[in-house]
């Protein structure tokens, strides 16, 4: 079987799925499960860019989609066990997986109290041990919350497209306590998802942030959290959309 028929077949085989994840049986989750696990398992992954489309909306896929009653009940329990609060938010995500995570990567990385350090290395960190994958072909633009993408770590490996990747980094961003969001950047019907947080005032002369890409708005500077970056990045930056309250 050629490259390009695997590809077709791996694609089909992933829109049934994902089509249905609202009523997804324990099989459909398992076959999910399953395909996160295969891409976490490959030694690298290449972005895409051109995975969002304009105007369309999203098919949102939560962590219910993803583990099975039992799974969401271990879950809870753990984060009862080690105080955690629920999540909060809808896509962007506070507390519940996302504080974990935040709390287990500070340890891992050992960083400093300093938001920006924080953030960079958690977007550093997370960038490099991103599997990509595809939506499905069917027709819509899968988005998952931060919770659904944690719930299928493999092996500390993450998996997902860009505005997954941007979901995520910008919950992790707002979980240490900075303003941020997702950016819809399009070239025509079609864009590119990334994360991008607010300087706080305080730190706008702070030199970690030399020679990153970065907008302004009325509010301010918004530093990139993108996984791509210089001329790749700005390709994006021109026909955009604001998504900060998902």
């Amino acid at each position: 079987m050629n490259e390009k028929l695997i590809i077709i077949t791996f694609l089909l085989t992933t829109a049934f799925f994902f089509n249905s994840c609202n009523s997804c049986s324990r099989s459909g989750r398992a076959k999910i499960i399953a395909m996160a696990k295969k891409e976490a398992s490959k030694k690298k992954t290449i972005p895409k860019p051109n995975t969002i489309i304009k105007n369309l909306k999203p098919q949102v896929i939560n962590i219910e989609d993803i583990v099975t009653p039992k799974e969401n009940v271990t879950i809870k329990k753990d984060l009862i066990k080690n105080k955690i609060p629920p999540a909060i938010g809808h896509l962007i995500q506070v507390e519940g997986l996302v504080l974990k995570e935040v709390t287990e990567l500070n340890i891992k990385l050992s960083t400093s109290g300093s938001q920006i350090e924080q953030i960079l290395v958690f977007q550093d960190y997370i960038r490099k041990n991103w599997h990509y994958i595809y939506d499905p072909v069917t027709g819509k633009d899968t988005w998952r919350s931060a919770e659904a993408t944690l719930s299928l770590k493999y092996k500390n490996q993450y998996s997902g497209d860009c505005d997954d990747f941007a979901i995520l980094i910008a919950s992790v961003a707002r979980q240490i306590g900075l303003r941020s969001r997702m950016v819809g950047g399009y070239d025509g019907d079609s864009g590119h998802a990334f994360a991008e947080f607010l300087v706080p005032k305080k730190e706008l002369s702070n030199k970690l942030l030399l020679g990153k890409d970065y907008r302004k708005d009325t509010s301010g500077k918004w530093i990139s959290l993108d996984w791509f970056k210089g001329e790749d990045h700005d390709r994006f930056i021109h026909n955009i959309k604001i998504f900060e309250d998902i």
